[in-house]
């Protein structure tokens, strides 16, 4: 025991050096070893606690229920009403995910300064400026006008500061012991931010002010020529029907109305979440499987951590009975299955953010002009407060007609950009929300329960797929969808007009939705959500290869099992190196090559297209790939700078043009004498690629390597993430794994009679960094294995490992 205390010893005070170095914390602010080392109230507490302990007999009060905890330390509630369900629901969040829930929402709130020191400052007056308070805010008053989600929020936190109010500080989580400070009472606000924590993370996504500066760069013609808005090979997640329901296109203002800007713009880009994050999803009709029942399957790709950003968990009342995952800091299950229906979701992709000038009428902006009319702003103040410094921050943000002014550079020129951002807006139908949506939706039954389930769904805009027993299956394209002109919100717009916001949201019944299909299943997997006859226009960040593929492998299907579910989910193939490879290797033909460029050659040659763990040819085609783009884009990256950034064109544009004009001007290149073609460049780029990997292959480097995924804890400290994960997959495969990414969460079910369903998680239920169940199911999950889930109908049907019981 003293050699293993001595080694997590080392590991945590790597964890400070590490915090102290990119966190911010102030050294003289963290705790001393001494008292985080106390066997009696340091981090050994949590070598050997879960949760507050209980004398025998003993209950929780506040609700009246019981919780078993099955081998995997996967909570099965039993409770006498929902409430108590979501009650206890809050309590199990608390004592398995305290820190977590806490650090998630003071990060989109912006208060982390205030316990990691003022390296964090800056990302916290982002925050504020960006209105996640405003947001939450919104949020909350919504709820509370709305009966049902008031009493499921209220019964959820308390829950959580039941768990909190019993806690000693011996008992407090070990990160907490590291950085020093302690837990606060959580309320339907923290909730709220967490709601919007998802929604800046699935829906913030945009590119104006990027494609603003390369369309002022190149002009309208070649611009226009690279940076097409639809990819004609696209597979969309709605077939196309007939007729769109809903009336044509709106009456659309007059194109000069947009006010798209003639010059570049020097603002820095603004972080936000990589392209083409998101998830698959899909239902089969039971005409294609082997029991006669739908088959539905979600892996929703996240940023993966420990603990994992997913909590898994049976909710069980006499009126309803539940399995899935849930959000800490959210109350009920967002994706899951109840005894007679499933659902998933995916993230829709759409941009819902625009960026607007604000022309100040002097220097003081006291007032900007709209329409003609100096016209003043509404003034936001944020205090933060920053660990080490005596006086907090006011930050002062000015809220005009379109929304917040984020970007308050560069002082010297008289114009800012104001964000138009739908998570900014309050539930769009009073009385509906997410909070119920999504508690109808565990409840639902049949097709119309589902189809109600979704009205008051307004963000992050979601692709929610269904089955029943009923043999029923549906997709459903989700959320509050700005009503736009066509080409609206691709480029910053000129912000003295109302003309140019949005003309409404599309309405509910007009969104594209999809059931029972001719086509006999639904998918989606982040792609366009339907072809150019939608009415509506829309723009967003796409992924073009992994919908493509699922749509294929969907219909070729006959007499599909739950195992075909799990290994499409797991499937490693790719439809960009599909297309790619071919036209690269034949511009390769007849050429002098060295032995290492032979040897390459071959290994992309016999390449099945597949992102295997321990394969080497993804490594060189990646490479490849990657040295070819840049060598095509040369110019457009030498344009690129942090103060006015740029756009870059889609990976499916540059396929287009190998193919289909290989002596376009676009691959010659403006620093060399000659003319080239893509051809000459697919060349030099393969010679680069072969001397850039070629030598590590042969010391025997692999995709899984070079990948280089790993789980790390959700605050960065040393020691407490995964080791390198052995797996297939890459970004544009089924199973997306990238460095940082992957699916957080794999489920299949069967809607047979019984239902049967199977999922795993890379992370087990407790977020102690000393329980046997912090990184449970990370081996699984990497080899593509699933636990069977069963929805319990009584404790005692559970292989229980340990007991809660609440108000008995």
């Amino acid at each position: 025991m003293q050699a293993i205390k001595l080694v997590i010893s080392l590991s945590l005070l790597g964890g400070l050096v590490y915090l102290g170095n990119t966190h911010g914390a102030i050294k003289p602010q963290l705790p001393g070893l001494a008292r985080l080392l106390d066997p009696f109230a340091g981090v050994w507490q949590q070598a050997v606690r879960t949760a507050v302990d209980l004398e025998p007999g003993e209950s929780i009060p506040g609700a009246r229920g019981e919780v078993v905890f099955d081998e995997r330390g996967v909570p099965h509630v039993f409770a006498n009403s929902d409430a108590d369900a979501l009650f206890i629901q809050g309590y199990l969040h608390a004592r398995d995910r305290l820190f977590q829930m806490d650090l998630t929402v003071r990060a989109a709130e912006g208060r982390l300064a205030e316990v990691l020191g003022p390296d964090l400052l800056e990302r916290d007056r982002l925050q504020r400026r960006k209105g996640m308070r405003v947001a939450a805010q919104r949020a909350v008053g919504a709820w509370l006008q709305n009966p049902e989600s008031a009493a499921v929020v209220a019964a959820y936190t308390s829950g959580v500061n039941a768990y909190i109010q019993a806690l000693a500080p011996k008992d407090y989580p070990v990160e907490y012991k590291l950085l020093g400070f302690t837990p606060e009472a959580w309320s339907a606000y923290k909730c709220a931010l967490m709601s919007k924590s998802m929604a800046e993370t699935l829906c913030f996504r945009n590119e104006d002010v990027g494609m603003t500066n390369i369309r002022t760069a190149l002009g309208d013609r070649l611009f226009n020529h690279l940076y097409p808005e639809y990819n004609p090979k696209q597979s969309p997640v709605i077939a196309t029907p007939t007729t769109w329901p809903g009336p044509a296109a709106p009456e659309i203002p007059p194109a000069e109305k947009q006010g798209t800007l003639s010059s570049s713009l020097p603002f820095p880009a603004l972080p936000q979440s990589p392209e083409g994050i998101g998830s698959n999803n899909w239902a089969l009709a039971g005409s294609k499987t082997a029991t006669g029942f739908p088959l539905l399957g979600n892996d929703p790709h996240l940023g993966l951590t420990l603990p994992s950003i997913w909590y898994e968990i049976q909710l069980h009342t006499p009126t309803n009975s539940c399995y899935g995952v849930s959000l800490p800091a959210l109350p009920g299950i967002l994706i899951g299955f109840n005894e007679q229906s499933a659902w998933g979701i995916t993230n829709v992709g759409h941009d819902v953010v625009d960026w607007y000038t604000v022309n100040w009428t002097d220097t003081t902006r006291t007032a900007y002009w709209l329409d003609g009319v100096a016209t003043a702003p509404t003034w936001i103040t944020d205090t933060i407060y920053v660990r080490g410094q005596t006086e907090p921050v006011l930050e002062k943000t000015p809220w005009t007609y379109f929304g917040p002014v984020v970007y308050d550079q560069p002082a010297a020129v008289n114009y800012n950009l104001a964000m138009r951002w739908v998570v900014h807006d309050p539930p769009p139908v009073a009385g509906l929300d997410n909070i119920e949506s999504f508690l109808k939706l565990t409840a639902n039954s049949d097709l119309a329960t589902y189809r109600e389930a979704l009205r008051g769904f307004d963000n992050p805009a979601s692709n929610v797929v269904y089955a029943n027993q009923h043999n029923d299956i549906a997709m459903t394209v989700t959320g509050h969808l700005p009503i736009r002109q066509p080409g609206q919100g691709r480029f910053v717009q000129d912000g003295s007009q109302r003309a140019n916001l949005w003309s409404g949201f599309i309405p509910f019944v007009e969104i594209p939705r999809e059931e029972n299909p001719t086509r006999q299943f639904v998918a989606s997997a982040n792609q366009n959500s339907t072809d150019l006859t939608y009415p509506y226009y829309y723009l967003g960040s796409f992924e073009d290869y992994r919908g493509r593929y699922i749509n294929r492998q969907l219909a070729g299907g006959e007499q599909a099992t739950p195992q075909d579910m799990m290994d499409l989910q797991q499937d490693a193939y790719s439809v960009q190196a599909e297309e790619a490879v071919p036209i690269m290797l034949t511009a390769l033909s007849g050429q002098t090559r060295t032995p290492r460029q032979a040897q390459g050659l071959a290994l992309v040659d016999s390449w099945d297209f597949r992102y295997l763990a321990d394969a080497a040819a993804p490594v060189l085609f990646d490479a490849w790939y990657d040295s070819l783009y840049q060598l095509t884009f040369d110019e457009i990256y030498t344009l690129n700078t942090p103060q006015r950034p740029v756009a870059f064109p889609k990976t499916w544009r540059l396929l287009a043009l190998l193919d289909q004009a290989p002596a376009d001007p676009v691959f010659d290149r403006q620093t060399t004498p000659a003319r080239e073609t893509a051809a000459d460049l697919i060349q030099l780029a393969f010679v680069q690629a072969c001397a850039a990997v070629m030598p590590a292959i042969e010391e025997g480097l692999t995709w899984s390597q070079q990948r280089n995924t790993r789980i790390p804890h959700l605050a960065r400290i040393s020691g407490f993430g995964s080791d390198l994960i052995h797996a297939n997959g890459a970004r544009n495969t089924p199973n997306a794994l990238s460095a940082s990414f992957g699916p957080s969460w794999r489920m299949v079910v069967s809607l047979e009679q019984p239902l049967r369903a199977w999922g795993v998680l890379p992370g087990g239920p407790s977020g102690n960094v000393g329980s046997p169940f912090y990184s449970g199911g990370i081996a699984e999950w990497s080899a593509g294995e699933y636990f069977e889930l069963h929805c319990y109908d009584q404790p005692a049907a559970v292989a229980a490992t340990a007991r809660l019981v609440f108000g008995h």
